[in-house]
C-alpha cells in the first residue's frame, strides 16, 4: 500500500514538475516542428572520483571537459533558442546524453541527472525526450550497465513524456496520425522487436513513422558498421511499410542514407550535437555516396585480420544486396535538427552555428 501511495506521489511530482509543458503527444499532426540533437557526452571532474576511472579514455575525458567549458553550452543554447523561435513541439536527444564511466551506479545517475538539467535549463518550456545511448549506461572499466542508469533516466523521460516509463527506455507515443517510436538498443534484440511489432499493429493508420533511436538501424559507420540496432535486419522489414523517417545518432558524424526495396523505403538521418565541433568554418566530410562508403567499409576490413572478421564479412554481403542504398556524409560539423512535418513531406534543416542559416536543408520524406 505504502509503495502505492509512493508511486502516486512521484507521478504527482512527476506532472506537476512539467506543469506549463505540453507534453509530445499533445497536438494534432497537421503542421508543427520538432527539435533534434545528438551525442552530448556531459562529463565533468566531479564524477571521477578514482583517476583510473576513466582508463584509457583519457582523451575522451579531456575532450569533453573542454567541450564543456564553454562550446557545448553555446549550441544547447541555441538550440534552445531556435526551439523558441519556431515555436517547437518538443525536442529530442538521442543518447550519448552523458559520457559515464563513473565510479558507481550512485555517480553515474548523478552524472545523468546533472547533464539533463545542463540541457533541460535552455528548454523551460519545451518537452525534451532523451533515447538511451550506449554511453549513458557505460560505468567505468567500460562495463554496461542498465541498473546504474535507469533509475536516473527513466524518471526523466516520464516526466517529459507524460507518462510512466518503467522497465526500459522503449517507449512510444502518437500527435495525430504521426507514431513516435524510441528504442532501448541496449536489451534484448527480441525484446525490441516486439516491441516495434506491437506498437505498429496498435497503429495502423499513421501519416509518417519516426524511429528514434541511439545506435542506426541502417550501417553508418565505416569501422564497425553493424554496431547497430539489435535485430536491426528484422526491424527493417517492420518498418518499411511505413514511410519512416530514423533518426540517430552515435556516430559523431553526420550522415544521410537510405534503403529501398519492393517493400519501401527508409531514410536514415544521423544528428551529432558534439561540442568540440559547433560553430566551426563548414568542414566537408567523408563519403559522398554510397559506392564510396562501401568502398571505404571494405578497406577497413581488408586491413584487420581475416579470421575476426569473417561473420561481419558476410553479414555485409547480405546487407549489400538486401535493397538499393544511398549514403552522404553532410559535413564534419556537429548542430542539431529542425524537423518541418506538413501534410507534404518532412524536411530537415541542419543547424551548425549560432546564426539563423542551416548549414544544409534536406527533404526527407513525401506523403504517401
Amino acid at each position: 500500500m505504502r509503495s502505492r501511495y509512493l508511486a502516486t506521489l512521484w507521478l504527482l511530482f512527476g506532472l506537476t514538475a512539467a506543469a506549463g509543458t505540453p507534453f509530445p503527444g499533445e497536438g494534432n499532426s497537421g503542421t508543427y516542428r520538432v527539435l533534434v540533437m545528438g551525442d552530448a557526452h556531459f562529463d565533468a571532474e566531479e564524477f571521477h572520483e578514482m583517476s583510473s576511472s576513466v582508463g584509457n579514455h583519457v582523451s575522451e575525458h579531456e575532450r569533453n571537459l573542454k567541450m564543456w567549458q564553454a562550446k557545448s553550452p553555446a549550441l544547447f543554447a541555441a538550440a534552445g533558442k531556435r526551439a523558441v523561435a519556431e515555436s517547437v513541439a518538443f525536442a529530442v536527444q538521442l543518447g550519448d546524453l552523458v559520457q559515464g564511466d563513473c565510479d558507481g551506479a550512485a555517480l553515474q545517475q548523478a552524472m545523468i541527472r546533472k547533464g539533463f538539467a545542463e540541457v533541460k535549463k535552455n528548454f523551460p518550456r519545451t518537452a525534451l525526450l532523451i533515447v538511451k545511448g550506449n554511453h549513458d549506461i557505460r560505468t567505468a572499466k567500460r562495463s554496461r550497465n542498465n541498473t546504474a542508469a535507469n533509475p536516473a533516466l527513466l524518471p526523466i523521460i516520464s516526466r517529459e513524456l507524460g507518462k510512466p516509463v518503467k522497465r526500459n527506455s522503449c517507449y512510444a507515443f502518437t500527435r495525430g496520425r504521426d507514431l513516435y517510436i524510441a528504442v532501448d538498443g541496449f536489451i534484448a534484440a527480441g525484446a525490441i522487436e516486439n516491441f516495434v511489432r506491437e506498437t505498429l499493429a496498435a497503429c495502423p493508420d499513421t501519416r509518417y513513422v519516426f524511429f528514434m533511436t541511439h545506435l542506426p538501424l541502417l550501417p553508418a559507420a565505416i569501422g564497425r558498421p553493424f554496431w547497430v540496432v539489435p535485430g536491426h535486419d528484422r526491424i527493417v522489414k517492420l518498418l518499411e511499410t511505413r514511410n519512416t523517417l530514423i533518426l540517430a545518432a552515435h556516430t559523431h558524424s553526420p550522415s544521410l542514407g537510405s534503403r529501398t526495396t519492393k517493400q519501401g523505403r527508409l531514410t536514415q538521418l544521423i544528428v551529432s550535437s558534439m561540442g568540440h565541433s559547433w560553430g566551426m568554418k563548414l568542414k566537408p566530410e567523408g563519403c559522398r555516396s554510397w559506392k564510396s562508403y562501401a568502398a571505404a567499409v571494405e578497406k577497413r576490413f581488408a586491413a584487420r585480420e581475416a579470421k575476426k572478421n569473417t561473420d561481419v564479412r558476410k553479414r555485409w554481403e547480405a546487407w549489400k544486396h538486401s535493397g538499393t542504398f544511398t549514403f552522404r556524409h553532410l559535413f564534419g560539423n556537429s548542430g542539431f535538427v529542425v524537423l518541418e512535418i506538413d501534410d507534404e513531406k518532412v524536411v530537415a534543416r541542419y543547424y551548425i552555428d549560432s546564426s539563423a542559416k542551416p548549414g544544409v536543408k534536406l527533404k526527407l520524406l513525401t506523403a504517401r
